[in-house]
């Protein structure tokens, strides 16, 4: 025995030896992991709490404005000036309260907006990773699965090619059998070592995702688990639910905030007006003719700044034109996404609902292989049927299962993309699917 055999050996008892010391682990579990461990939500998460304080900066401006000086100044005359200040000390306290700024008042607006943005965001990557984690957990059951069918085929492939081999040795076979048995054996081998890689790969993108060493051993999906039909026709989920999706929700965000911009770049016309008052004290030491003297005095002032703005060189209406070509811009990506939305909502639903009819037939394809691989194997005993047709009614039975288990994770998969895509997808579709799940041990 080889010693790439004997290591595969080895791999498959002990992971026969973990799964039998370990309960096996569902969806829910691992995206309880995930959650924490996954570095895209992670990411998502510091950026909507970044966005946050927009809120406050925006509000910021339109809030008492309070500041504290202190200046000192030493002055030198050429000539002697009477009661000239030849040194100075000003502390001066100021209060300043905007009353009318319009460019101010819709980045406030705006900032709402980014803020309800930054929160879509975020549920964005809520859905991305239970789409990822259940894609990841499929797909090592998937390969999983497939491995483990075209095991059993090569070695019956193998049992079927010693007994030709046999007949051959005693003249009772014809060699050209053999020659095509062992075709089919070679082949069976090749897909066994791309199964074992795609397995090895469908591992590490899960261990990846929940920050594992090693992949846990799973629940599985057994391929006789019938899922529930949709009890709505699909022209009906894409008109209700397009709205809902959730990067129409965020595009409409993005229509709002540029309106904003609009609204602020236009302000640049307009005047501001602020309140302003000012507390000063100041200590002078005042000089004559003849010497120098104390002059203390305290200052206090109130009133109004009006600004106007007269004459920038063109770069207001620029800011303007700019603006309102970026709305244009996220309009039509408005429009785009809702009918992006819709379809993808209107082709998911008519998938899922022509899963159960496809799964069904496949499940008779499955039986209808097994009886003939049954009946093969009947008519090679009495001499009817030789050992290649048996070989092929085996490799249509194995065909039959490959194409149920990938309709059947292709089923799950498709549902939670619906449900996303009508923007409603949550860990409870996770928990509704975790309930198909069947421990494995």
């Amino acid at each position: 025995m080889s010693r790439k055999k004997i290591g595969y050996i080895a791999f498959i008892c002990s992971f026969a030896l973990v799964a039998s010391a370990h309960a096996s682990t569902g969806l829910m579990t691992l995206f309880e992991q995930a959650q924490t461990q996954d570095a895209k939500l992670a990411q998502a998460k510091a950026q909507l709490q970044a966005d946050q304080e927009i809120i406050n900066q925006a509000r910021a401006v339109l809030m008492p404005n309070l500041a504290g000086q202190v200046a000192y100044q030493s002055n030198d005359y050429s000539k002697p000036v009477f009661m000239a200040a030849k040194e100075s000390l000003q502390e001066k306290l100021v209060l300043s309260q905007s009353l009318f700024d319009a460019s101010a008042w819709a980045r406030y607006e705006q900032a709402k907006g980014l803020l309800e943005q930054s929160l879509l965001q975020y549920q964005l990557s809520e859905q991305d990773l239970i789409l990822r984690l259940s894609q990841a957990y499929f797909d090592v059951l998937r390969a999983q699965q497939l491995l483990a069918l075209t095991v059993a085929l090569k070695e019956s492939t193998g049992k079927q090619r010693d007994k030709i081999s046999e007949g051959v040795r005693v003249g009772l076979t014809n060699p050209v059998d053999l020659l095509e048995v062992q075709a089919r054996y070679d082949l069976a081998e090749s897909d066994e070592i791309n199964g074992q890689n795609q397995l090895s790969i469908a591992t590490e993108s899960l261990a990846r995702l929940i920050r594992a060493a090693t992949v846990p051993n799973l629940k599985i999906l057994t391929l006789d688990t019938a899922l529930s039909s949709l009890t709505e026709k699909p022209t009906i989920l894409a008109d209700r639910y397009a709205s809902q999706n959730l990067s129409v929700k965020l595009n409409q965000q993005k229509l709002l905030i540029s309106e904003h911009e609009v609204d602020a770049q236009r302000a640049g016309h307009y005047p501001t007006l602020a309140l302003q008052a000012t507390v000063a004290n100041q200590d002078g030491l005042l000089s004559s003719t003849t010497s120098t003297s104390p002059y203390p005095y305290q200052m206090n002032s109130i009133g109004l700044v009006l600004n106007v703005p007269l004459y920038a060189g063109g770069m207001v209406s620029s800011q303007v034109r700019k603006a309102e070509y970026l709305r244009t811009a996220n309009q039509e990506g408005l429009r785009n996404s809702k009918e992006q939305a819709r379809l993808d909502i209107l082709t998911l639903a008519k998938t899922v609902t022509l899963g159960p009819s496809r799964l069904m037939a496949l499940r008779n394809a499955v039986k209808s292989s097994d009886a003939f691989l049954a009946a093969a194997e009947e008519g090679n005993r009495v001499g009817m049927k030789d050992l290649v047709d048996v070989l092929n009614a085996r490799t249509q039975l194995l065909k039959a299962k490959q194409d149920l288990a990938n309709a059947l994770y292709d089923d799950v998969m498709n549902r939670l993309r619906l449900k996303s895509a009508q923007g409603q997808l949550s860990v409870d579709d996770l928990a509704a699917i975790e309930a198909y799940l069947r421990d494995s041990s």
